[in-house]
């Protein structure tokens, strides 16, 4: 590889740094002939490497008989509505956020969009890693080396957690003088250039709405609800995102890099798009899909997976995951069955083959038991499948 951190390429050379660039990445970069470009596909292609084994991303997917199966004895922190979200495996074991409400206290105040962080080791019963008046997250990540980050509603922040300690160190909190409304679900770039998505709607119900960014109701796209890029030193920039797509700025939520880390997908109520990301700015928006977005997640062959509702014989609210290739076409779907709504996906395992999906359930709607197609809803929970391909962690 030394001919990709040379300063000066002749012409002559620029067919073979395509030729590395497709061996390393599986695209096509005969674009990226400049010294800057190639550094970077290198630079995706060493970070790709820690999850993804050689030629991963040209193993096809294989969905032949595979279905989600939900884990027995996850237990939930909070009585009634569960969110479980933000999955992230990391060190033999799975992190996830659990989401949810207290009970009334004495005046009858309820204080909702408490998270606690939980820790799952397959075979064992999940342990509470974090409570929620120190964790109060939802996305959780892993920058290039190895530490914890995390979006955390309870101080509207981008923050960073020590693996051993748990102190949490903020990294990011206010744009334009106000907190971040309820930073949600984020991306790591390999430079550890952070994207975020920060839509209104959990907001702890103990902060002052006029304290935070706003973005109003379901289906507005009042100026509030936007996606940042945070770069390696903290500097917090509000990307064109919702310039380019003011639909996304209804609920943005779960948020993605391609696999060459050459565009950026985002998701939200009104549907998916993806843009082109170059030097950290977005541009030429495509729609992928017009569902309601939850999160995203991908796999080493370049395979985007998506949490979204789709029309099913037994409900109009079924809740799937789909999967797109890199060409933007749905190659797959897997039900998830009896939840209300399926959040978010990781890959982890001993091999990074195992797809976790998580789940939420208000088990009430209105006053009577909410119902999953011809049957009350499942408590939120995990459900899991072994792929034949390896995936990211978060």
């Amino acid at each position: 590889m030394p001919l990709l951190f040379q300063t000066n390429i002749p012409a002559r050379k620029s067919s073979l740094i395509t030729a590395v660039c497709l061996s390393i990445l599986g695209i096509a970069c005969s674009e990226m002939k400049s010294p800057d470009g190639a550094n970077q596909l290198t630079s995706v292609a060493a970070a790709n490497a820690k999850y993804c084994s050689a030629a991963s991303q040209n193993i096809k997917l294989d969905l032949s008989n595979i279905q989600l199966k939900r884990e027995t004895n996850i237990p939930l922190m909070y009585q009634g509505f569960n969110n479980i979200e933000g999955p992230l495996w990391h060190d033999g074991a799975l992190y996830y956020s659990n989401m949810g409400s207290h009970q009334p206290d004495e005046n009858g105040f309820v204080l909702s969009n408490q998270t606690t962080i939980w820790r799952w080791v397959q075979g064992e019963q999940p342990k509470l890693w974090m409570k929620d008046t120190v964790a109060g997250s939802n996305g959780l990540a892993v920058d290039s080396q190895g530490n914890l980050l995390a979006a955390r509603q309870l101080t509207g922040s981008l923050s960073s957690i020590d693996w051993k300690s748990q102190k949490v160190t903020a990294i990011a909190t206010t744009y334009n003088g106000k907190r971040f409304n309820s930073p949600n679900d984020l991306t790591v770039a390999q430079d550890n250039t952070i994207y975020f998505t920060d839509p209104n709607w959990n907001t702890p119900s103990n902060i002052d709405p006029d304290s935070i960014q706003g973005g109003g109701q379901p289906g507005s796209i009042e100026p509030g609800q936007r996606i940042y890029r945070v770069t390696p030193e903290g500097k917090v920039i509000a990307t064109a995102v919702t310039d380019l797509v003011p639909e996304l700025g209804d609920k943005p939520n779960g948020i993605a890099l391609s696999l060459d880390q050459q565009q950026l997908i985002v998701g939200g109520l009104q549907g998916l798009w993806t843009f082109d990301l170059h030097a950290g700015e977005v541009s030429s928006p495509q729609k992928l899909l017009a569902s309601p977005i939850d999160g995203l997640g991908k796999d080493c062959s370049g395979n985007i997976y998506v949490t979204t509702t789709v029309g099913q014989p037994t409900r109009t609210d079924g809740q799937v995951v789909l999967i797109i290739d890199k060409h933007h076409k749905v190659v797959g779907q897997l039900n998830v069955e009896g939840i209300h709504i399926a959040t978010n996906v990781a890959f982890g395992g001993e091999d990074g083959k195992t797809l976790f999906v998580t789940g939420l359930t208000d088990p009430m709607d209105g006053d009577k038991p909410r119902f999953c197609g011809n049957s009350p809803c499942l408590e939120a929970g995990i459900y899991t499948a072994r792929l034949n391909v390896q995936g990211f962690p978060f």
